[in-house]
């Protein structure tokens, strides 16, 4: 049951990073995890989904995003840009997913 409720709670938001809306995230985080174009590039989907479902495992016992934020906060800032990098990872392959579903 708590694997379902995980994979619902990140599944939204995925679904909400799609549309361009990132609750989980200030806008200097993105910034700063975007800084080194390097490391995106070379990012593979299976290291982002490992890497956002162990950290959002670790913050998915606050309910709030308030209170996921500030655990994401928390995190050392190479492994918070690590999985912000991760995230919009997961959603550029949600959004190209949904592309290939239109054609």
């Amino acid at each position: 049951m708590r694997k379902l409720q995980e994979a619902q709670g990140l599944d939204q938001l995925i679904e909400a990073g799609s549309s361009g809306y990132f609750p989980l995230f200030y806008q200097d985080w993105i910034h700063e995890s975007f800084a080194d174009g390097e490391i995106t590039r070379k990012m593979s989907f299976s290291r982002a989904a490992e890497t956002v479902h162990r950290v959002y495992k670790s913050i998915e016992r606050h309910h709030s995003i308030e209170r996921k934020k500030t655990a994401i906060q928390a995190l050392k800032s190479d492994e918070r840009n690590d999985f912000v990098v991760s995230f919009m990872k997961m959603v550029e392959y949600r959004a190209l997913d949904k592309m290939r579903e239109l054609h």
